[in-house]
C-alpha cells in the first residue's frame, strides 16, 4: 500500500524512478533520489511526485507536462507519447467516425510513438485514457447527426 501524499493525505500511486526523472524539468532531475516515489492521485493538490522521506516533494511545476486528472491540467492529454490531446481525440471522431485508438493516432500522426514509461506522468500505458474521450467525441457525432435530420 502506497503512503499517503504528504500535502492532502491521499493515497498515491507507485511510480518508477525513470519516470519521476524523465518528466522533472531539467534543472530537478539530479534531485531524484534512489527511493520509492508515488504519484499523488489527488485532482485538487499541487504534489506531482512525493516519497517516504521527509520534503522529497515535487509538485506539478515541477513536472514538464500537464497531469492528466489534475485540475488546472492543460492541455489534458490523451496519449503522451504521440502529444494527442482530449481535444484531438474528441474532434477526430467527431469528424471522422473513427473509435479505435490505434486508428486514431495513426490517423493524427505520422509516426507512432510508445514510450508510456517514460512520457505518462502514471509510468503506465495511455490507452485508459482514451475511451473517454472517444465516448464523448461519438456523443458529438450522434449530437450532430440528430439536429442535422
Amino acid at each position: 500500500m502506497a503512503p499517503p501524499c504528504p500535502q492532502c493525505s491521499q493515497q498515491g500511486q507507485l511510480v518508477r524512478k525513470l519516470t519521476v526523472r524523465s518528466l522533472l524539468i531539467p534543472k530537478l532531475k539530479n534531485r531524484v533520489l534512489d527511493i520509492a516515489y508515488y504519484l499523488c492521485m489527488s485532482s485538487d493538490c499541487k504534489v506531482s511526485y512525493y516519497s517516504n522521506t521527509p520534503n522529497e516533494i515535487f509538485t506539478t511545476k515541477d513536472v514538464k507536462v500537464p497531469i492528466w486528472y489534475k485540475k488546472d491540467a492543460h492541455p489534458k492529454y490523451a496519449c503522451y507519447c504521440n502529444k494527442i490531446t482530449d481535444e484531438e481525440v474528441i474532434n477526430t471522431v467527431k469528424e471522422t467516425g473513427l473509435s479505435d485508438m490505434q486508428e486514431i493516432i495513426k490517423f493524427l500522426r505520422e509516426k507512432v510513438k510508445c514510450a508510456c514509461v517514460a512520457m505518462n506522468p502514471s509510468g503506465q500505458c495511455c490507452t485508459p485514457l482514451f475511451p473517454e474521450a472517444i465516448t464523448i467525441g461519438l456523443h458529438a457525432r450522434q449530437k450532430e447527426k440528430t439536429e442535422n435530420i
